[in-house]
């Protein structure tokens, strides 16, 4: 038997110690911030860990990544620092139609050369500390969401749109989230540039989540706030450089324009959240 089918041997049975592996590192991501964390999710799964289009299986026939990811990000909330700096260990195990990893997981339930129908499971991080700033003091202690949803993704024209919904299991904020975006990769030399826009919708009770504030939350300087359902604009770039056959830069930016709905909860002092992430990760 030569090296090759013994390290894909290994290698598959390596999956079997993947959930926990995952499990672990989704620990260490749990001291990273909310909007890190949701915001860079898809990128890192489709730029991070790319599908593997001829795998000969599509489940057990992928490849593992292992890296990590940085991520500067300003802080929408009164009173806290105006910058976050968010480190994200990358591990992830990733096939033709399974994914799981620190940035969620995935299966593809149907696909075939135009789109694909994908089963899907995420965490939301908490959106903000009581120890963020003064101003937070004496708010209601938000809990970790577990989320989970389907996506569907398809080409049109000269890029690839993609929808998701996702919805709360563990009665974090019991809110729904739907996001349409629409993607144009670009290739320059060995470098690929995908250019995405779109828009964010919120659940009332998945804003309030965010941004509200309940009755017994309110103090002399901070009324009580109910948020509506929140329509959430983004743009989004992410850049990737092959440095070797295995070890992949990668960059990312993006910013949020915040609606009225957050905008108008005594909260919030900023309009708009902007990120910039850097990432370094090898395949094997």
């Amino acid at each position: 038997m030569n090296f090759y089918k013994v390290s894909n041997l290994v290698g598959n049975g390596l999956i079997l110690l993947g959930a926990g592996l995952c499990a672990s590192a989704l620990m260490l991501v749990i001291s990273t911030s909310a909007n890190a964390q949701q915001g860079t999710r898809d990128v890192l799964r489709e730029e991070v860990n790319p599908k593997q289009d001829e795998a000969a299986d599509p489940w057990l026939g992928g490849v593992w990544q292992f890296g990590a990811y940085g991520q500067v990000e300003s802080n929408p909330y009164r009173g806290a620092d105006s910058v976050d700096l968010d480190p994200l260990p990358l591990l992830a195990y990733d096939a033709d139609r399974l994914h799981i990893g620190t940035d969620g997981i995935s299966v593809t339930a149907w696909q075939n050369e135009f789109a694909s129908l994908d089963v899907l499971g995420a965490l939301r991080m908490k959106p903000f500390e009581n120890g963020d700033s003064e101003y937070l003091r004496g708010m209601k202690e938000r809990d970790m969401a577990y989320e989970a949803g389907i996506g569907f993704t398809s080409r049109l024209w000269r890029g690839e749109v993609g929808a998701y919904y996702l919805t709360d299991l563990n009665d974090a904020h019991d809110g729904h989230e739907v996001d349409l975006t629409y993607t144009i990769p670009m290739d320059w030399q060995d470098v690929t540039f995908d250019w995405s826009g779109g828009v964010l919708w919120q659940s009332e009770k998945l804003a309030n989540y965010h941004v509200g504030v309940s009755g017994n939350e309110v103090r002399s300087d901070r009324s009580a706030y109910d948020a509506d359902a929140a329509f959430i604009p983004h743009l989004d770039l992410s850049v990737t450089y092959p440095i070797t056959e295995s070890l992949v830069l990668l960059g990312t930016s993006g910013i949020q324009f915040l609606p009225d709905s957050y905008t108008d909860s005594p909260l919030i002092d900023e309009d708009y959240v902007y990120s910039i992430g850097l990432g370094l990760v090898y395949n094997f």
